[in-house]
């Protein structure tokens, strides 16, 4: 059966040749639930960039209109 845990081994691999070498050893039958494990880490990677660059966006904004208040065009 397909854990989280070998989800995790196989998220940790870099090189295009191993990771497609081990994906291949994955049993057809457990498919479904590494899809599923990969599914759940994409959404949830865009759900964390997405408030990193809302927080990024305040953050600039506030910059911005410190600056503004500071030197305040003429």
């Amino acid at each position: 059966m397909f854990t989280f845990e070998d989800f995790k081994s196989l998220a940790g691999i870099t090189d295009r040749d191993e990771l497609m070498t081990a994906v291949a050893q994955v049993p057809e039958e457990d498919l479904r639930t590494a899809l599923f494990f990969t599914l759940l880490a994409c959404g949830k990677n865009i759900e964390i960039n997405n408030e990193l660059w809302r927080r990024e966006h305040e953050r600039a904004h506030r910059a911005e209109a410190m600056l503004k208040s500071k030197f305040p065009d003429d």
